[in-house]
């Protein structure tokens, strides 16, 4: 009896886990489609960030659900920052236990030097990380953007990818174009297998965060969503190809 109400409970959270994938990819189709149709019309400006903030507290309110059913059995953690000091120490210190990977997004459309040192110091903190081991894995997906102090910090990123390359380390960073530059909004990190975070920045200094700690949530979830921003990203060696990025514009 014990072990058929076992396997009913491991098939009810698999279920509410699909049911969250399912979910969670209905509501990017709804967001693209959302955003096309009020460029078209233009509304973009006022309905582009409700949007965002819409899918965030869609994604808050599910996973704090899933944390409920999780927490016996997966031993799931999630803890919400309101604070950007704390938020990306807690990313930094994720980086520096990370034992295989780390997948980022930066989504701003503005250079992390325009920010504060707290940025800073997790984007230096991943690259000792990537240097630290040949078996360590990096990657980062960049916002395109016309923004000189951006173009700037793109460059410091391709100088970085070619120094581990010539190293034979895995420091990797790829760009994505013909995005909205406010989808910068909602940005994502993997740390291993068990570790997401999650946040949205408002301005320079209010940040929402959320830190996931559950190795179903991340491969259900998350790992096919950041796969997704990796196939269509453009490797930032080709990216700076164009006469857009060329130093002369510098």
């Amino acid at each position: 009896m014990s072990r058929l109400a076992t396997e009913v409970e491991h098939r009810v959270r698999r279920g509410i886990l699909l049911l969250l994938q399912a979910a969670l990819g209905g509501l990017t189709v709804f967001y693209v489609v959302a955003i096309f149709v009020n460029r078209e019309l233009g509304f973009v400006e006022k309905l582009e960030r409700p949007l965002i903030l819409t899918a965030l507290l869609f994604i808050l309110t599910i996973l704090a659900r899933i944390e409920r059913l999780l927490a016996e059995r997966a031993g799931a953690t999630v803890k919400v920052y309101s604070d950007r000091i704390l938020f990306y120490q807690a990313t930094r210190k994720a980086a520096e236990n990370a034992r295989r990977r780390i997948y980022v997004t930066y989504f701003r459309s503005t250079s992390p030097t325009e920010l504060d040192a707290a940025v800073e110091q997790h984007f230096e903190a991943c690259r000792r990380w990537a240097r630290s081991s040949p078996n360590h894995v990096f990657r980062r997906v960049l916002l395109n953007s016309d923004n000189p102090s951006m173009i700037d910090h793109l460059r410091r990123e391709l100088a970085v990818v070619a120094r581990a390359q010539a190293a034979k380390r895995h420091y990797n960073v790829s760009v994505l174009n013909d995005v909205a530059q406010d989808v910068g909004a909602i940005s994502l990190g993997i740390y291993d297998d068990e570790q997401v975070f999650i946040s949205y920045a408002s301005g320079r200094d209010r940040i929402v965060g959320l830190g996931i700690r559950s190795r179903e949530v991340v491969r259900d979830c998350f790992e096919h969503y950041y796969d997704h921003l990796w196939s269509n990203a453009t490797p930032i060696q080709k990216c700076l190809e164009g006469p857009a990025h060329s130093p002369e514009r510098g």
